[in-house]
C-alpha cells in the first residue's frame, strides 16, 4: 500500500509542492521511468552531446535520483558524481552503479559537491522542486563554483496551464533571466515534442 496512488503526487499536487521524495522512493521502484527514460528523452541526448564535445572529466548531477544518468556521464567522461535528497534513492544508486560517486544531500549542501571537484554541474528538471532555495543556491555557486560549467534542463508548462512557480519563470527567457546574474551563457534553446505538451528548455554556460 502506497501513501499516494501516483508517484507524481509525492512531488507536486494541485499546484503546490509536496516534496516527499524519500517516501516516494520507498513506495515506488522506478519513478519517472528512470530505468529506461534516459534512452528516449531528446533533452538527454542533447546533454550527452554537450558532455562529449566539451571534454568534461568530472560532471556532477544535482537531483540524480536512482543514478541512471550519472552512470551515462561516467561512461562518457570517465568519472561522474551525483547528489539526491533521498537516502533510499542513493542507496539503490550505489548498488546499481558502484563505479560512480553518490552523495545524500540537499541542493544547498555545496560542500558535498565541492568534495568531488566537478568541472560541470548538471541539473535536470529539479528546479521546480527547490524554488524556495534557488536564491541561496545562486549565491552559493557564485561564491564556490566560479569558472565551473553549468548545464541545466527544465520542462516549461504549456501556456496558460502553469499553477506552480509562476512567480519565478514561465518560459526559457524568464528561466535564463533568473540565472543571468550568476551564469555566463554560451548555449541555450528550447524544443517541443508531439508526445509531450511541455516545452523542453536548456541553458549551458559558466558560473560567473
Amino acid at each position: 500500500m502506497t501513501k499516494y496512488e501516483r508517484y507524481q503526487d509525492y512531488v507536486i499536487k494541485d499546484g503546490k509542492l509536496v516534496g516527499e521524495f524519500e517516501t516516494m522512493y520507498q513506495d515506488f521502484d522506478n519513478p519517472w521511468d528512470q530505468s529506461f527514460r534516459e534512452n528516449s528523452v531528446l533533452s538527454k541526448s542533447m546533454v550527452e552531446n554537450i558532455l562529449r564535445i566539451s571534454d568534461f572529466k568530472r560532471p556532477y548531477e544535482i537531483g540524480c535520483g536512482l543514478g541512471y544518468f550519472v552512470e551515462k556521464m561516467r561512461v562518457i567522461c570517465g568519472s561522474a558524481g551525483g547528489l539526491d535528497v533521498s537516502k533510499t534513492a542513493i542507496e539503490k544508486a550505489k548498488v546499481k552503479f558502484p563505479l560512480c560517486h553518490f552523495d545524500v544531500g540537499d541542493i544547498l549542501e555545496v560542500e558535498k559537491i565541492l568534495s568531488f571537484q566537478p568541472d560541470c554541474i548538471f541539473m535536470d528538471e529539479v528546479t521546480w522542486y527547490v524554488l524556495e532555495k534557488l536564491d541561496e543556491f545562486k549565491n552559493l555557486i557564485s561564491k564556490h563554483f566560479k569558472g565551473i560549467s553549468i548545464l541545466h534542463t527544465l520542462r516549461q508548462y504549456p501556456q496558460g496551464t502553469q499553477q506552480y512557480g509562476k512567480d519565478y519563470f514561465t518560459d526559457l527567457k524568464g528561466f535564463m533571466k533568473y540565472f543571468e546574474p550568476v551564469v555566463d551563457y554560451s548555449d541555450w534553446g528550447s524544443f517541443g515534442s508531439k508526445a509531450d505538451p511541455c516545452m523542453h528548455t536548456f541553458f549551458f554556460g559558466v558560473v560567473k
